[in-house]
């Protein structure tokens, strides 16, 4: 979940996410439940800030941290890919 709320950012440009958990869950390929008790746990860690179809990313680093290091190759690969133009 931290990879995708990375790059949600990212492509976002910001820290406030308009983003159900049923989009997280059907992005990811898990149960909603799931998404639910992720998010509630970032939360408690105080790495996000959740309601209702909006995710607020309060510590960058610390959900950096928490991602596979396949984030950065994911956005490395991207940026390769934009700036073949």
């Amino acid at each position: 979940m931290c990879r995708w709320l990375l790059r949600m950012r990212d492509l976002h440009e910001g820290d406030d996410l308009n983003l159900t958990q049923e989009f997280l869950a059907q992005m990811m390929g898990v149960r909603r439940t799931s998404v639910s008790l992720v998010a509630g746990t970032l939360q408690k860690a105080g790495l996000i800030s959740y309601r209702r179809g909006h995710i607020r990313i309060l510590d960058v680093e610390a959900v950096r941290d928490g991602a596979c290091e396949c984030y950065d190759t994911v956005k490395a690969q991207y940026e390769r890919m934009l700036s073949r133009k």
